[in-house]
């Protein structure tokens, strides 16, 4: 979206069709197939309930309608898919139609009226990477697409588009997954820096008979969880990994790559302290 400067008014009227634009959520609901919602994937707004019109409302003011010129309230949606594809793996993508006062900016529109035309899944498995043709629960009760292989207790896609009573698909245009040894070396390239940061630290606090470097790496080990999701983009690019794919990959060994930087980090910690009291005595 753009700046305010950047931004024009467009009011719709009866007779003139609603504009067509594409939004994202997270599918969630219970392991039954019922209650299916589409929620967010960022900000406090409300889910989307089937066959629902909603209705945009400003969450700071009731001073003034929404969407309006001098606020970020409305229905957001995009003009393509494009800008949406690296939003949350695996999302929804959305078709919306929008009506009532729209505004248009340079990538999309802010509407005070919208209802879902369609849902759209990726369309390979979150585990394997394979064509996608379930829907498999996670934890917390988020559905995402998976592989019948890797489903434990699959629900079809007639299912959730009878649930959410619009048309459901998976995309056809998805990358294949990158061979077995790229996808090694782009899990492995997460693992190497905290590992590396612990043994450099390690050594140094044996030579300097302190603590202090070992907090040093486990601070540094902390910010580098936090910056990774934003480098691992760029180190996609040089493997020859699609961005999808390696939004997928990001999001299905993050708290595998996050446990062996734990435990690292906590196995060093003891072989320091016992290498320490055994040179001291």
């Amino acid at each position: 979206m753009t700046t305010a400067s950047a931004l024009r008014p467009l009011e719709a009227t009866t007779g003139i069709e609603p504009i067509v634009a594409w939004r994202t959520w997270a599918l969630t609901g219970h392991r039954d197939g019922t209650n299916l919602l589409l929620r967010p994937v960022a900000g406090r707004s409300r889910p989307w309930r089937p066959m629902q019109v909603a209705e945009a409302g400003c969450k700071h003011t009731r001073m003034h309608s929404s969407p309006s010129v001098d606020c970020t309230c409305g229905l957001h949606g995009t003009h393509g898919l494009d800008l949406l594809r690296r939003t949350r793996c695996p999302a929804v993508l959305g078709r919306v139609a929008l009506w009532g006062r729209v505004i248009e900016h340079d990538h999309g529109y802010r509407a005070s009226h919208q209802r879902v035309t369609h849902v759209r899944f990726h369309g390979v498995c979150v585990r394997c990477g394979k064509r996608a043709d379930v829907f498999a629960h996670r934890r917390f009760g988020g559905l995402v697409p998976s592989c019948r292989r890797c489903a434990r207790r699959a629900m079809e896609a007639g299912e959730v588009s009878a649930s959410l009573e619009v048309p459901v698909s998976f995309s056809t245009d998805e990358p294949a997954p990158a061979p077995l040894a790229t996808r090694l070396r782009f899990v492995l390239a997460q693992m190497a820096a905290p590992v590396l940061i612990l043994l450099v630290t390690a050594v140094v606090a044996l030579a300097t008979g302190s603590g202090i470097p070992l907090a040093c790496g486990q601070l540094a080990i902390v910010v580098w969880l936090v910056t990774v999701p934003t480098l691992l983009p760029r180190l996609g690019e040089r493997l020859g990994i699609g961005g999808t794919e390696a939004v997928r990959l990001q999001h299905r060994w993050s708290p595998v790559v996050a446990a062996v930087a734990i435990g690292c980090d906590i196995l060093l910690t003891i072989v320091v302290i016992a290498l320490r009291s055994v040179i001291v005595y």
